[in-house]
């Protein structure tokens, strides 16, 4: 039995949920739907990384460092009024979640009603919040709209959306179709979640990471960035959660959407579905990529 088969196996026993695993090599792609329906599934909290891609891709193109300052690049777009704090907030503290706001700076897209809860402005209402933590070193506040700003920032130096800059210089690359990006009332991506991929793109996404940004010969992203993005062993880097002893990397969203790295061996798998048991992936199914 291939990995690939023991890992479907594992699904079909003990996820009810299961959409969709698929798994892809340099050598070919492998993949199993579980049960009928979209092609393309949202992938929540998985589309951190994908965003966090757009600022890799535009630091090799030398147009930006993610130890810029947001500020430096938006400056307009902060509200009156506004913690002057914000203007040492860097793109990779946005990206690790770690800027220095309160838990109350999250619009949690996914299940909130932001026109009922005021909050149809994300950008307006999150720059508004004060800086209560030193920025980089206070504690881990989980945010969507963490992203979201990230894409706003990619809009403003590309002059696309977010989700057209991905499309022309990497979703493509990728041969990515059928997929789908939510917007906010403004129309700025939302970044953060929201992104609708099929199994088969993802464990392309996936791959390209494992080959150090490149995808059959066409380079994304670097090595050198995609390793900072990982950051420390065991920890939360740029959208993506390193192993704690370095080896592979996974990227997730809510209810088990999770797309898993193999750089040693070059190779990637993905999982979509509801009530995904990952403790159970890692415990007996990601060894096996190790070996």
């Amino acid at each position: 039995m291939t990995k690939f088969e023991t890992l479907t196996s594992l699904l079909e026993k003990n996820a009810p949920g299961a959409y969709m695993a698929g798994e892809m090599t340099e050598t070919g792609y492998v993949e199993k739907q579980f049960r009928l329906g979209a092609g393309a599934h949202n992938t929540y909290s998985l589309s951190k990384s994908v965003t966090a891609c757009a600022v890799g891709i535009l630091e090799r193109e030398g147009r930006i460092k993610d130890t810029d300052t947001v500020f430096k690049y938006i400056p307009d777009l902060f509200p009156e009024g506004y913690d002057k704090k914000w203007e040492t907030v860097t793109l990779a503290n946005v990206m690790r979640h770690h800027t220095g706001v309160g838990p109350e700076a999250n619009i949690d897209i996914d299940s909130m009603d932001f026109w009922a809860d005021g909050h149809d402005d994300f950008l307006a209402y999150m720059l508004s919040l004060p800086i209560i933590y030193e920025p980089g070193k206070g504690p881990f506040v989980y945010c969507d709209t963490n992203f979201y700003l990230i894409g706003v920032v990619v809009e403003r130096i590309t002059g696309m959306t977010l989700y057209e800059f991905l499309q022309l210089n990497m979703f493509n690359i990728l041969r990515w179709r059928g997929h789908a990006w939510g917007t906010c009332p403004k129309n700025h991506t939302l970044g953060g979640t929201g992104l609708f991929a099929r199994v088969r793109d993802l464990c392309a996404y996936g791959l390209m990471l494992a080959c150090g940004g490149e995808f059959e010969g066409k380079r994304i992203l670097t090595p050198e960035w995609i390793e900072k993005a990982r950051c420390e062993k065991g920890s939360y880097g740029y959208g993506v959660t390193n192993s704690p002893d370095g080896r592979w990397f996974f990227t997730a969203g809510a209810y088990g959407q999770v797309v898993y790295v193999f750089p040693e061996t070059r190779e990637s798998f993905a999982v979509l579905g509801h009530d995904m048991p990952i403790d159970l992936i890692n415990r007996e199914i990601v060894p096996l990529y190790l070996q």
